[in-house]
């Protein structure tokens, strides 16, 4: 049995800077998607706040998590968003049904 974990990360891009992070966050989407335990990545961009993106990923568990946190796309979206973003939420959820 695979232990799927769904994340759901919701970014708010500060003040000014919503065009650019969406540009750096949409360059992670092809590359996260071919990675080994990637079961599901998509960038949401809400349509009442343009500064809300919102990732929806699954993922084969803890390991391809951490996989994916390491890779070099992660790593250097992280580096370009220094600075861009005014808040981040991150949650890892468990289906219960």
């Amino acid at each position: 049995m695979s232990e799927i974990i769904t994340i759901v990360a919701v970014l708010r891009a500060a003040p000014g800077a919503a065009e650019q992070v969406a540009a750096i966050l949409a360059e992670a989407v092809e590359p996260s998607r071919a990675e080994a335990g990637c079961r599901g990545y998509v960038l949401h961009h809400d349509r009442s706040d343009a500064s809300r993106f919102v990732f929806v990923e699954q993922w084969a568990g803890m390991e391809a998590i951490e996989a994916h946190r390491q890779a070099p796309h992660y790593q250097a979206m992280g580096k370009a968003l220094a600075g861009l973003i005014a808040e981040r939420e991150v949650m890892l959820l468990d289906a219960k049904a």
